[in-house]
């Protein structure tokens, strides 16, 4: 049990609430920017490699076609040039319709066989930036309204007075 003596001063637990409270914010606004940049930093690469790699025929091997367009996806197997059979995997937009054993473009990496993208299907970058976009825009608008109606209520309060 703590003395009233020894108690953390009022004003102090103020700051480091208040510091809280702004540090939790500021994580919120910067999380959907960050994203952005990575997907946008993902992206980038996958169209490098598109641009740059070794391209092959694969198979798809097998389709998850579910409803969430973000669990979309086709699993691809493909045969590099060192002969191994490798898997890529790629998301898949609701108007594309795309069947087991049905054949796919695929460039990978010739340094890294294994980093592949498939062609006319998303990178996996598209994904992490539209969710940073939403992001965004659900901590910015709302935080901007806030600040407006608080900024609104400042001022009525300072023309009552």
């Amino acid at each position: 049990m703590t003395s009233p003596d020894t108690a953390v001063p009022r004003k102090f637990q103020t700051f480091w609430t208040s510091l809280g409270g702004f540090a939790f914010v500021a994580l919120l606004l910067l999380t959907g920017p960050v994203m952005i940049g990575i997907g946008s930093s993902m992206t980038d690469s996958d169209e490098d490699l598109a641009r740059t790699g070794t391209q092959v025929t694969g198979t798809i091997v097998d389709f998850d076609d579910v409803r969430k367009a973000s669990n979309r996806d086709i699993t691809v197997e493909y045969m590099s040039a060192d002969g191994v059979i490798r898997r890529t995997f790629a998301n898949v937009d609701h108007e594309q319709h795309p069947r087991v054993g049905d054949d796919v473009t695929v460039i990978y990496s010739d340094s890294n066989p294994g980093k592949a993208v498939v062609v006319g299907y998303e990178s996996d970058g598209v994904s992490v930036g539209g969710i940073g976009a939403l992001f965004t825009l659900v901590f910015t608008i709302p935080l901007g309204v806030i600040l407006i109606i608080k900024q609104f209520r400042r001022r009525r309060k300072q023309r009552t007075a």
